[in-house]
């Protein structure tokens, strides 16, 4: 009995001295994020003289060992080491990286310095530090979405999560902002926030110029953001703990169903892979193209874009992909130094990443399995069950073609066949089609929206309330929402018992839901305009609820009011674009706590509608 009891005991101390050197590697690594944080914040965005640069060369260095010998001590202490390395494949390529850097770096330093001076070897350094910062703060946000108490015990629902990793986006973006290398001038507290909510909510409303008072880190600034901000920063967390960190639970794929659409629960890891990728291949289809076709015409001769076509290309590239609508030139789209044969190019390559950003990642994914099958039949291949395109594609398809469609005929008819508008170099119906494309989200304009005809102006307001469409990086109350409602308005003037569409029922459910959308939405927009509207009386009405139903559907299109709001009017525009990023009925949804159904039911009443 006594050698039983002492083996016990030699394993419970065992067990307590791992725990205790697994605490202190975890306190060691949370201590390396945020020196690693806070060496990049100070090297990207304060001018620094060659001595401190050169401490914080050495302190970057200290930081980075520092991680590799914790990893190293995590691996010795492990059992299964090939087993616990699959789990750990961020963390091991970044130690390699580290390793690589130390052997070779004096080497690869001077050779950059001899060869590429404007590069030199601080921007290595500050690549890597980067790469390191940014690697170790995802491994905290993986490990605190893993242990998260909150999400175990269900306080924190996936709506309020959403809410969270946005909000915390918006602050690290307006902090990033306030650096002094990051704008030209400096911007106050509030313009940096307005800028950081508009980038991360992908609305593309300013209250800054981009273009002079950003610098380009600045704007590398924004486009992360937009980035983050339009793939949504949950999906991008969930995707490196899926593919690099050894997956995500149960309970955290359960959270996700509802962010992603998805209802098989043993897709999420493809759809993550699938959302992911598709946006990154696009994206940079996209910038090749723009990059190519920026170089003909009148487009080569725009300073800004001859100074840099590349970062032009990728910048407008995710910003139209995104629907953010965000440019670095001046006015927009609406420069006259664009107009001519390669514009015309560059405006179509847009209008296509703007569609295939707003048309929804299950819309797109069921499409690439019905391609995918197809091609297999044609090869001889034969499927059990060959996927067909479901009820919701056909929806969300026919919506758009028809917004698109009826909306560039619309607008056409309003803008120039009345003789209001001018389109300029592009002609009326290739700028009418640009304006029904772009307004309905991504806020690209080539008319000038200050001298809209009064119906433009309200059909314009019309396409970006509906906005795109369901699980995109579009705004508005989504295609589907509209289809759902005239399908519902279509039931009650036939006297048909179901909502009917494509052969197809439609539950009661979907048409509470849709109605529900609307009426918070419309409500929300008479809110944020009459606020508007109280705060500025000075200003025209018209031109302030324009304002208001861009900022709720994540538009960005404005009639030249924003820049004349004060501070509180740009703060009830940030709430505004915040909560139309999330969604006014998720919004509402996070923070109301759902009861218990009853185990009754009252007895039936009529009321009289007219």
């Amino acid at each position: 009995m006594l050698p039983a009891r002492n083996a016990t005991s030699t394993k419970r101390t065992d067990a307590r001295s791992r725990a205790v050197v697994f605490f202190l590697l975890n306190t060691l690594l949370v201590l390396c994020s945020v020196a690693a944080l806070a060496l990049f914040v100070l090297v990207a965005g304060w001018p620094l003289e060659p001595e401190t640069h050169q401490l914080v060369r050495i302190a970057t260095g200290l930081v980075l060992k520092l991680f590799v010998f914790q990893e190293a001590c995590r691996m010795w202490l492990q059992r299964h080491r090939m087993t616990w390395l699959k789990t750990r494949r961020l963390e091991a390529g970044l130690c390699m990286l580290i390793v690589l850097e130390m052997i070779l770096g004096p080497r690869l330093h001077g050779w950059l310095n001899h060869h590429f001076p404007d590069i030199g070897s601080g921007t290595l350094t500050l690549f890597i530090l980067a790469a390191s910062q940014l690697t170790l703060l995802a491994l905290i946000c993986l490990r605190a979405l893993r242990r998260n108490r909150l999400l175990a015990t269900r306080r924190l629902t996936p709506g309020m999560a959403l809410i969270l990793s946005f909000a915390l986006l918006i602050v690290i973006g307006t902090l990033m902002l306030k650096t002094p290398r990051a704008t030209t001038q400096g911007i106050g507290w509030i313009d940096a926030l307005f800028t950081a909510t508009s980038s991360v909510c992908v609305t593309g409303f300013g209250t800054v110029d981009i273009t002079t008072q950003l610098t380009r880190y600045g704007q590398w600034i924004v486009l992360g953001l937009v980035q983050t901000g339009g793939l949504g920063i949950m999906t991008l967390t969930y995707f490196f703990a899926h593919f690099l960190t050894g997956g995500v639970s149960l309970r955290n794929r359960i959270a996700l169903q509802n962010l992603l659409s998805e209802d098989n629960l043993g897709q999420i890891g493809t759809v993550l892979g699938m959302i992911v990728g598709f946006t990154l291949t696009v994206e940079l289809a996209g910038a090749v193209a723009i990059w190519l076709l920026a170089g003909q015409g009148s487009v080569a001769a725009t300073p800004i874009v001859a100074g840099d076509r590349a970062f032009f290309a990728l910048f407008h590239a995710v910003s139209a992909f995104c629907n953010a609508g965000i440019s670095t030139l001046p006015g927009n789209l609406t420069d006259p130094a664009l107009a001519g044969i390669g514009m015309k190019g560059v405006l179509v390559v847009i209008m296509l990443l703007v569609v295939a950003g707003g048309i929804g990642f299950p819309v797109i994914r069921n499409l690439h399995e019905v391609v995918i099958a197809r091609i297999r039949q044609r090869i001889g291949l034969r499927l059990a069950t060959p996927p067909r395109i479901t009820t919701n594609s056909r929806v969300v398809l026919v919506t758009t073609a028809v917004l698109l469609a009826g909306g560039a005929v619309l607008i056409y008819i309003t803008e120039f066949a009345t003789g209001n508008g001018d389109p300029g170099a592009l002609g009326p119906w290739m700028a009418a089609i640009f304006h029904s494309v772009a307004v309905r989200s991504a806020g690209f304009n080539v008319i000038d929206t200050a001298n809209l005809a009064p119906a433009t102006v309200i059909l314009t307001m019309f396409l970006m309330f509906v906005g795109g469409s369901p699980s995109s990086t579009a705004g508005g109350i989504k295609t589907s929402t509209l289809a759902v409602a005239v399908l519902a308005l279509r039931r009650v003037l036939l006297g048909r018992p179901e909502i009917e569409a494509f052969g197809r029922r439609i539950s009661d459910d979907i048409a509470n839901r849709a109605l529900a959308v609307l009426l918070l939405a419309g409500a929300f927009v008479t809110l944020v305009a009459t606020t508007l509207c109280v705060l500025h009386p000075e200003l025209p009405a018209l031109d302030l609820l324009f304002e208001a139903v861009a900022a709720v559907s994540t538009a960005g299109l404005a009639r030249g009011v924003t820049s004349q709001l004060g501070d509180p009017a740009k703060l009830v525009m940030i709430v505004a674009m915040f909560v139309g990023r999330i969604g006014v009925l998720m919004f509402l949804l996070s923070f109301i706590r759902r009861r218990d159904h009853k185990g009754y039911r009252y007895p039936g009443a009529t009321i009289v509608i007219t």
